[in-house]
């Protein structure tokens, strides 16, 4: 039996040379595909353009490094496939990114703020533009004052000589503000807020109407509000809508607001090589639209205003405010904290203060400035 189970064995193993051949060409075709599998897998798993990035875009000459990388082909250029999703401020945008609906959102450091008590996956990426003049508290009434403890000084100029002479305005002519318009959980509530703090106000005396952007305009014309804090193009469209005087009870350098890139921290942990290399690409495309921006000022006016649907001196009447750049240093640390402090106190939020250290995200920032040659 032992005998007749080897030459059966042998029989067996004796192959034709047209069966090897065949099964030769079978395992090299096997080899080859599987080959095939991983090259592809491995391109998908390292190529992000392959995948659509959508992020959150606030509708204002803010965001225009977006705006420009978009119309000069830079995402793509960096092979990045982004789709910009229009939304209506910063608030907006970044409860976009908390839903879901967008991988990255922009929106100001107050908003960060805000969110970062109502989750804890915020991941600040970089900031990409500063104003100390974007937000304005804006009147149609000229007699107004901000608290009905504030004196102002107007400038009259003396019918003899035409020369500029400061007089005193008391509380008697004047009226104090009973009910703003606000953004809430913004810019707009801190900057409101700021300014009170800075003119010897109460919060507790003025009535907070909150709105959406759109809404804020429309709602002063109306004589529903007051006054509204709100930034721009708000105020230019305000500037264009209303038949009477607009005055501005804002001050000029008393708050500086930044325009941030976020996105959620769950995604971004150190072993997610794909993602961590997405958002230094997208750092870098950022760094090469601003410094576009800022040698061709004139075109980028030009192709933010067309892509906001908005006339060229819209644009215009706000742009020498903004200095765009990237950065992520400890004034925005700082800013995020102050901010943290007066929301508490006001009791607008709630709940233990988060580690604003670790909400802003700084390994891809910092990696993307090592790989770049120039300085920032």
């Amino acid at each position: 039996m032992s005998k007749d189970w080897t030459l059966k064995s042998k029989r067996k193993g004796k192959l034709h040379p047209t069966t090897s051949i065949r099964l030769a060409i079978t395992f090299i075709s096997c080899v080859s595909l599987i080959i095939l599998v991983f090259t592809l897998s491995n391109r998908v798993a390292t190529q992000p353009h392959n995948e659509v990035i959508k992020i959150g875009v606030s509708q204002t000459p803010l965001t225009a490094p977006f705006i420009i990388a978009k119309h000069l082909d830079m995402f793509e250029q960096a092979n990045l496939n982004v789709k910009l999703i229009e939304c209506f401020g910063g608030v907006a945008c970044s409860e976009a990114l908390i839903a879901d609906q967008v991988d990255y959102a922009t929106t100001s450091e107050s908003v960060v703020m805000f969110k970062s008590y109502q989750t804890h996956d915020i991941a600040l990426l970089t900031s990409f533009v500063q104003s100390t003049n974007d937000l304005k508290l804006l009147t149609l009434n000229e007699d107004l004052l901000l608290n009905s403890n504030q004196s102002t000084k107007e400038a009259i100029t003396e019918p003899k000589n035409n020369s500029p002479i400061t007089h005193l305005v008391t509380n008697s002519d004047k009226k104090h503000i009973k009910k703003v318009g606000i953004v809430k959980g913004s810019a707009s509530e801190y900057y409101f807020d700021t300014l009170l703090v800075a003119q010897g106000g109460n919060v507790k005396h003025i009535d907070k109407v909150y709105l959406s952007p759109k809404q804020l305009v429309d709602a002063l014309i109306l004589n529903q509000v007051d006054a509204i804090s709100i930034w721009e193009p708000y105020g230019y469209q305000l500037n264009m809508s209303a038949s009477r005087k607009i005055t501005n009870l804002g001050i000029q350098g008393i708050y500086q607001l930044s325009f941030n890139l976020i996105a959620k921290r769950s995604g971004l942990s150190p072993d997610n090589n794909i993602k961590n290399n997405q958002v230094i690409s997208l750092i870098n495309v950022l760094e090469q639209s601003i410094n576009w921006i800022n040698s061709h000022p004139d075109a980028a006016m030009l192709i933010v205003a067309k892509h906001l649907d908005v006339p060229l001196n819209q644009i215009k009447w706000s742009w020498n405010d903004y200095i765009f750049r990237l950065s992520i240093g400890n004034s925005l640390l700082s800013s995020l904290q102050t901010q943290s402090h007066w929301a508490k106190q006001g009791g607008l939020v709630h709940g233990q203060e988060p580690n604003f250290r670790e909400v802003i995200y700084r390994q891809p920032f910092e990696k993307a400035k090592a790989f770049e040659d120039a300085k920032w």
